[in-house]
């Protein structure tokens, strides 16, 4: 009796699960975004508010020069 139960129990819970998985999947993406949304922001601010003009000239000049490299 108290194995049939146990299935029982275990049954419900399994569907349970299956029928909330798309919330707790969806959840999961929003959460992303808005973390992706976040660092995006941040890097914005650090890289027009802190970084000075010859420091930003600096780093365009890596980023392009690291490109041509790449293509050797």
């Amino acid at each position: 009796m108290r194995n049939i139960l146990f299935y029982i129990v275990l049954i419900i819970a399994a569907i349970g699960l299956v029928m909330n998985i798309d919330e707790f999947l969806f959840s999961i993406a929003r959460m992303l975004i808005s973390l992706a949304v976040i660092a995006g922001i941040i890097y914005l601010i650090y890289y027009f508010f802190f970084l000075t003009e010859d420091q930003r000239k600096y780093r365009k000049a890596m980023r392009k020069y690291k490109k041509n490299q790449r293509r050797k």
